[in-house]
């Protein structure tokens, strides 16, 4: 009796978070959709984006850790913080000078993403069960775990592509998620 108590609560409690937001979940489904279709359309794009954006990523962090490091030079961590920038500008910068090489890391790194939130996405869809669009978060879930092995079974005869196919396939997926989400929202 208690168990059920707390489904229904948690359901309520979603259904009305949904509700006071259909149009940001309609809006960021269609996002979604967009790039997904983007994303699988020109799967090597899709992926040299990826790994550039990531790259420009590591140097701005490498940069704002340096700056952090010598705007306290007393400070006991200055060569741990100043290392820990060197490292992120290097890994920065070689992403952004050698792409194929940082593809295949990250490809390995996404692989790994995948397997994680297809874990997380599972067991929040059984958490979450048997509220609205449960079943559809659980296939979501289980999707993200197929992907995440395909890539690292795939990983030497793919990898150019593969990232911007699959990223695609999982925007999608969460896209059609959001939409069908709000729109039984609305209708609750």
């Amino acid at each position: 009796m208690e168990i059920r108590r707390y489904e229904v609560h948690v359901e309520s409690n979603l259904i009305d978070d949904i509700k006071h937001h259909t149009h940001w979940f309609t809006g960021l489904g269609i996002v979604f959709l967009v790039l997904g279709i983007a994303a699988i359309a020109f799967p090597l794009i899709a992926t040299l984006s990826l790994e550039i954006a990531i790259g420009i990523l590591f140097v701005v962090a490498g940069v704002a850790q340096a700056v952090q490091s010598f705007s306290i030079p007393r400070w006991g961590g200055f060569f741990l913080s100043l290392g820990l920038s060197a490292l992120a500008l290097i890994v920065g910068l070689l992403m952004l000078f050698y792409p194929l090489a940082g593809i295949i890391t990250l490809t390995t790194l996404v692989a790994a993403f995948f397997l994680v939130t297809g874990i997380l996405k599972t067991a929040f869809a059984f958490l979450v069960k048997p509220a609205i669009g449960w079943g559809l978060l659980l296939a979501g879930g289980l999707l993200s775990l197929a992907l995440g092995l395909l890539i690292l079974f795939q990983l030497a005869e793919a990898y150019p592509w593969i990232l911007g196919l699959l990223l695609g396939i999982d925007f999608i997926f969460t896209g059609i998620w959001m939409i069908t989400l709000a729109s039984r929202a609305r209708r609750i």
